[in-house]
């Protein structure tokens, strides 16, 4: 039995394609948790006037929008209920091949359960062309990273299953050890860099991450976060505090004060030099920077409160 969570926010157009391309899988064994995080009722009664009976997905709703992080650990919360095996996480902007959820479990299988797994991410747009394959690590020091064949058009060069160093949850399987040994997604995290972090943790626990090219994805990017006009910006200043609440939790200390003193310090060059949405970007950033910079005296739960939202 596999529960799949995937997070509807104002986005009904882009999840209902998500959710029939599920219903469309091979394997059968599953359940979806639609979670409507927030959603105006218009968009949330789209989703319900489909799904509210369906015997495959249950609809849940949020009142309020907890964010990505926040939206995931409830349908999680409900999902665990259940006797399921696996727990699937998936984007709601995406539409999955019918054989995906087979080839990842049967990788879990491979890996006695003690692994994450994940499998070929292509832009929707662009379907033959590769967005993920996995994450590699450049640099273990400072974990920056690589992204193998982002980008490449796919002619079966990454058809070999391997492990990662880190994985996107773009979609990705787990087994239910892993909940119960690493826990929830870290609400200290709203949207972005969460999906990295929960990697670390669970390698630290000796859980392997491991990419199998069978299992294919296609994915319209940047969707999550939403809509309004200054959703570059907001995407921003999210990532911006992503990466700094990352970097903090994940790097030794030492390696972390280097990685953030250069980076403040590069990012406030751009600001200055940089003109337009250049500059306004790259500043939206640095306030997400301030925001983690803020968060290692005050630990708290991140909100989603961001100077950017309309």
């Amino acid at each position: 039995m596999v529960s799949i969570i995937t997070i509807n926010y104002n986005l009904s157009s882009e999840t209902i394609p998500c959710v029939e391309s599920l219903l469309a899988s091979e394997y059968q064994d599953f359940k979806i948790y639609l979670i409507d995080n927030g959603s105006g009722q218009e968009d949330f009664q789209k989703l319900f006037g489909i799904y509210s009976q369906h015997p495959k997905v249950k609809l849940l709703r949020i009142e309020k929008n907890c964010g990505y992080v926040g939206g995931v650990n409830y349908g999680l919360r409900n999902a665990l209920k259940t006797n399921s095996e696996y727990f699937m996480v998936m984007n709601n902007d995406t539409v999955i091949d019918k054989a995906a959820i087979g080839y990842l479990v049967e990788a879990a299988k491979r890996y006695n359960n003690k692994a994450i797994v994940s499998g070929k991410v292509y832009y929707y747009e662009n379907p033959e062309i590769l967005q993920h394959t996995g994450v590699v690590f450049k640099d273990y020091r400072y974990l920056t990273t690589i992204y193998p064949g982002r980008n490449e058009k796919d002619i079966g060069q990454y058809d070999i299953e391997k492990e990662r160093d880190s994985l996107d949850d773009v979609f990705w399987l787990l087994p239910a050890k892993v909940i119960k040994d690493v826990g929830y997604y870290c609400d200290y995290f709203f949207l972005y860099a969460e999906q990295g972090d929960y990697a670390q943790r669970a390698r630290r626990l000796g859980y392997k991450l491991i990419y199998t090219p069978k299992a294919k994805i296609w994915h319209k990017e940047s969707m999550t976060a939403g809509g309004g006009d200054n959703k570059a910006l907001q995407i921003s200043y999210w990532r911006g505090q992503g990466m700094y609440i990352f970097q903090y939790r994940n790097l030794k200390r030492k390696y972390f004060v280097r990685f953030m003193i250069k980076n403040f310090m590069k990012l406030t060059i751009k600001t200055i030099s940089y003109k337009g949405d250049k500059r306004r970007r790259s500043y939206a950033t640095l306030r997400g920077y301030y925001y983690g910079f803020k968060w290692m005296f005050n630990r708290r739960s991140n909100n989603g409160k961001n100077p950017y939202l309309n």
